[in-house]
């Protein structure tokens, strides 16, 4: 039989069967369409649904020398279909319900305590930024610099200015920071620290 005939039934089967591509070809263009709207009514999701069909078939191509033992291969398609698209949804179900006790396991983790250390930490960091942009702005040139990583004499080099001029520009601005903020707030010291 000639690869150019159009197959139907048994014949079909057989000559995939047989590593025929273009009886192959014929079953993907009639049944891929009907394929991919039995999945997509199933998982609601187009590309999946695509994605599913596809996988189906590349399935079917590897194991293609089983394929005489199917009776009706249109009917085998759709309940490979139907099968693999609602595993997918399983999966997903799976998945989410994995990813629902993770979070609730961690928030169980997160004691109250813990979640207010975490927004006085977060509200520190934020009043302290807003007084870094009330210092003078030679002063705030360097804070910025030194909390960004850079060492002192990385921050001369790129002021312009001598080491010790840095030195004495975060000695400033600790001070004027411990002023406007709190008295001995070590963070301010721990961000500025060499």
């Amino acid at each position: 039989m000639q690869n150019s005939e159009l197959h139907s039934g048994k014949e079909l089967i057989l000559s995939i069967g047989d590593g025929d591509v273009a009886a192959f070809d014929q079953l993907f263009i009639e049944m891929y369409p009907a394929l991919c709207l039995l999945s997509n009514r199933i998982v609601s999701d187009e590309a999946m649904a695509k994605d599913i069909v596809s996988e189906i078939f590349l399935q079917l191509w590897k194991t293609r020398t089983s394929l005489p033992e199917v009776k009706n291969i249109e009917a085998y398609l759709y309940v490979a279909t139907r099968n693999r698209s609602l595993n997918y949804l399983k999966k997903q179900k799976r998945e989410e319900k994995k990813a629902q006790q993770a979070y609730e396991e961690q928030l169980e983790e997160k004691t109250y305590e813990d979640i207010l250390q975490h927004v006085f930490n977060a509200e520190t960091i934020r009043v302290l930024h807003a007084a870094i942009l009330t210092l003078p702005p030679e002063c705030t040139k360097v804070v910025q610099l030194n909390i960004e990583g850079f060492s002192t004499n990385e921050i001369a080099q790129q002021l312009g200015i001598s080491p010790s001029a840095v030195s004495h520009q975060k000695a400033r601005a600790i001070r004027l920071l411990r002023e406007k903020i709190a008295p001995g707030m070590a963070l301010i010291s721990l961000l500025l620290a060499d």
